[in-house]
């Protein structure tokens, strides 16, 4: 049976169009097949000879990934490590999703969003034309989908920090808070109380922005969307930093006339605080609902 996991892959990986995903290609400092041939050739000499680690250097720096990889399996974890983080930042480009999966299963979840290699920029130069430098990584919020998509297919240590970090960029360089928060949503951040630290407050509501206006029914309806599935998971899980939006909902249903649908949402809200314990946060936030139920049954029989 699929899990959430898979759900979520299928649903990122399905948003980017076919012009989108034609846009660019992935690869970069490809050499030809007469310089394949020719680094071939010498890292089979090197490996009658006996010389690994030579042979091992030659194809990483002759883009011969194949061989390099098999090479430094046999050698160690960390050569293997190394090699693919050599190959992210010389064959794919920046902010491509097989470079983000290739930097990530090389255990670098730091240097997803570095344009440059750190290590060793003269790599994949040896026997190809010189490639200009690329700059900030705009590659990874451009397609930020196939690269969420792809990091969720293939978990690796310490992804959900590069997740978050994919949707601060979203947010803060990009102003795209629904990307945003899809992305704080896969990594399992918390809706937090408001503050000026928080992450996310309602679900697709920038409350830095606009925090007069970001609680709008929308978005409280799209967060009430977020705890009903926790809720389906565990009867007695409670979103406490929800709740006074959900009492400022159920007012809202009230001033707009929809007395009789204030009274139900405040009936379900009260349902579940009671189902959840009896922690003093809780006990507060019952007796506000309900005195808003008994102020709606008071106005009903006026």
């Amino acid at each position: 049976m699929d899990g959430p996991d898979t759900a979520v892959t299928a649903l990122f990986s399905s948003c980017s169009s076919n012009s989108a995903r034609m846009r660019d290609h992935c690869m970069k400092n490809i050499p030809s097949e007469n310089q394949i041939q020719a680094t071939a050739q010498e890292v089979q000499n090197l490996l009658v000879s006996g010389k690994r680690k030579d042979a091992l250097q030659y194809a990483q720096e002759g883009q011969l990934w194949g061989p390099a990889l098999i090479l430094a399996l046999q050698l160690g974890d960390q050569f293997y490590a190394d090699t693919v983080k050599k190959m992210a930042y010389c064959h794919f480009k920046s902010g491509s999703p097989l470079r983000t999966l290739c930097l990530l299963i090389a255990g670098q979840p730091a240097d997803v969003f570095k344009p440059e290699n750190p290590v060793d920029a003269n790599y994949a130069t040896l026997h190809t034309q010189q490639q200009p430098a690329e700059g900030t990584p705009v590659g990874m919020l451009n397609d930020w989908q196939q690269n969420l998509a792809i990091i969720t297919a293939n978990r690796t240590k310490a992804d959900e920090l590069v997740i978050t970090h994919l949707g601060d960029c979203l947010w803060k360089e990009r102003n795209e808070v629904a990307a945003a928060h899809s992305c704080y949503l896969v990594a399992e951040l918390n809706i937090d109380p408001y503050s000026e630290s928080a992450r996310m407050c309602l679900v697709g509501a920038d409350h830095l922005r606009c925090p007069r206006t970001f609680s709008s029914p929308e978005a409280i309806q799209r967060t009430e969307l977020y705890e009903y599935a926790k809720v389906l998971g565990n009867s007695q899980y409670i979103l406490l930093p929800f709740q006074p939006y959900k009492l400022i909902y159920a007012y809202m249903l009230a001033e707009v006339g929809k007395v009789s649908d204030s009274l139900k949402y405040c009936q379900a809200s009260l349902k579940l605080l009671k189902s959840s314990g009896r922690a003093p946060e809780l006990e507060a936030w019952k007796q506000l609902f309900s005195s808003l139920e008994e102020r709606i049954r008071t106005h009903q029989q006026v």
